[in-house]
């Protein structure tokens, strides 16, 4: 290190100890330390520590004429420890609406469950059930159907089955378009059963299918 680059870095060291020792900037300290310009201690800005609270700065700025701005405030905020922040995200936002959706599904099954449990259906239903449930199990829907279009004495739906059931033994099998009419008479059957008797004997009905 040259003497030029010793000197430089002495003189910076004194810049540093003026500048806090007075509080001047780190220009005028420079000026300072090299002559070009002289800061007097009394013209040079001293740092106050900053007091513990709120009224201690109110006192100390109005002992210097000055007022304390709006909305401050030296008070620090405690911070909790322990606490950690938990972090929000699209697929815990999602898990919780599944698991919302969930709760639901099973409050509304219990529910189902324990109203089937207190209302029972009709034994005629009952007794209609079982049949129906015996007769689709061997595969026979038309006649099942049948059944309940029996049951209810819809005479159309019945004339109509006993068309499917004849048109079924000529094919020896179920065309698609034969098909589509069992379902559209099923559907109707299951609607007027459903006016007729109520939800409890719908249910019973639809689950012998």
């Amino acid at each position: 290190m040259t003497q030029a680059q010793k000197t430089a870095k002495a003189k910076f060291k004194q810049a540093i100890a003026y500048r806090t020792k007075t509080g001047v900037s780190l220009k005028e300290a420079f000026a300072h330390i090299y002559g070009k310009k002289k800061v007097s201690k009394k013209a040079a800005k001293k740092r106050i520590s900053g007091p513990k609270d709120s009224a201690a700065v109110k006192r100390e700025l109005a002992r210097k004429g000055l007022k304390m701005p709006h909305g401050y405030t030296t008070t620090k905020r405690k911070r909790i420890s322990g606490v950690k922040k938990k972090k929000i995200t699209e697929k815990g936002i999602l898990n919780r609406i599944h698991t919302v959706k969930r709760n639901v599904e099973r409050l509304d099954e219990a529910q189902h469950k324990h109203m089937i449990g207190r209302i029972k259906a009709k034994p005629t239903i009952i007794a209609l059930a079982k049949k129906i449930r015996r007769q689709t199990d061997m595969n026979e829907h038309n006649l099942a159907i049948l059944s309940l279009a029996k049951f209810l004495k819809e005479k159309k739906s019945i004339e109509l089955m006993n068309n499917v059931i004849k048109m079924h033994n000529n094919y020896g099998y179920m065309p698609k378009d034969l098909i589509n009419i069992r379902d559209t008479i099923y559907a109707q059957l299951m609607i007027t059963l459903k006016h007729k008797y109520g939800q409890v004997d719908y249910k019973e009905i639809e689950h012998s299918f």
